[in-house]
């Protein structure tokens, strides 16, 4: 990890991250791309972090419960900023199956019907 190194619980993770936005966002004058990257290694860290907190009985605990709820404002931000859209239409520009075409195309759509709150 190159943003995200020695953290180990949600707060953490959610302080650094609010202090990587402010310097790597496009409109603070930073990299688009650096700023992508960043948000990628925060979804794998909150992923990584969801992993550990997994209770043994299955049940959700608080912890686990605020990293979903970080998760799903990601995805709420990475959908309104069509990230994924985009990654779907290279997908399928490259793509030589109709079947693949189509069902990245349904996606697409599906994403851009999503209504973000």
């Amino acid at each position: 990890m190159n943003y995200f190194q020695n953290i180990t619980d949600l707060e953490q993770a959610k302080q650094r991250y609010r202090t990587l936005a402010k310097e790597l966002h496009p409109d603070k004058g930073g990299s688009a791309l650096r700023f992508q990257q960043m948000q990628e290694e925060y979804k794998t860290l909150l992923l990584e972090l969801q992993r550990k907190q997994v209770a043994p009985t299955g049940q959700n605990n608080p912890q686990q419960s605020d990293i979903m709820a970080e998760l799903g404002k990601l995805a709420k931000v990475l959908i309104q900023k069509q990230v994924p859209q985009r990654y779907l239409q290279e997908k399928i520009k490259k793509s030589q199956s109709p079947i693949e075409k189509s069902l990245f195309s349904k996606l697409v759509d599906f994403l851009n019907e999503l209504e973000i709150k």
